[in-house]
């Protein structure tokens, strides 16, 4: 499996598919692009390589999946999505994913971006996971989350963060802007769980940046 580093295309980021890497860059004019063997070179590639922050980009690489023995705990419904969001400093680098809690292969990833908070990417992971969710028609799958405060932020249908907005986050921004508007112009039936972090563990797209 390679990973594909988008420093210039049409959404800058870290892809895991040739097909995913080529939608960025293709009649792109001056793209800048490269496939790297680990994710942990791709993530160090996009961001640099300062050693103030290759500690965080190598727990961000190495990320593990949280695989829970569903057997010993009959509540949790496996066909299901879990997301999460990591971010070191407040603000500070952040990314957010979704993962199956069946398998735990990833179904999305978006970021890192440079100045944002956990609390704004708890919210936009539930977005992203309900806006995928309903294009692809599951309309029942229930969608795992450890953030109280990213599942109000949805059931409120606001962002609330007191970020300020600038220039380093102004990417992000248009991306809660569009959550926002996304969630105040659609409905949706997914359920929206907490994840029992207590009992069952950590959530199966937590980043293992703890």
């Amino acid at each position: 499996m390679k990973w594909y580093v988008v420093w210039v295309g049409n959404n800058p980021g870290i892809y895991e598919t040739w097909e995913d890497c080529k939608l960025q860059v293709e009649n792109f004019p001056g793209a800048r692009y490269k496939a790297f063997k680990t994710r942990e070179e791709a993530v160090i590639a996009l961001r640099g390589d300062n050693e103030s922050e290759m500690g965080i980009l190598r727990s961000i690489a190495n990320a593990n999946r949280h695989m829970v023995n569903y057997e010993a705990f009959p509540d949790i419904i496996v066909d299901s999505i879990a997301v999460d969001a990591a971010c070191s400093g407040n603000p500070g680098v952040m990314e957010y994913r979704g993962v199956s809690v069946r398998t735990g292969e990833q179904i999305f990833h978006k970021g890192p971006f440079p100045h944002a908070t956990n609390n704004i990417g708890e919210f936009l992971a539930i977005v992203h996971a309900l806006a995928l969710m309903k294009q692809q028609g599951n309309v029942s799958i229930p969608i795992y989350s450890d953030s109280r405060t990213g599942m109000a932020w949805v059931r409120d249908r606001v962002c609330k963060s007191k970020l300020a907005p600038c220039a380093k986050n102004a990417e992000l921004m248009k991306i809660v802007h569009r959550a926002e508007a996304w969630l105040q112009s659609n409905t949706y039936t997914n359920r929206i769980i907490k994840w029992n972090t207590e009992e069952w563990g950590e959530i199966p797209a937590d980043f293992g940046r703890k």
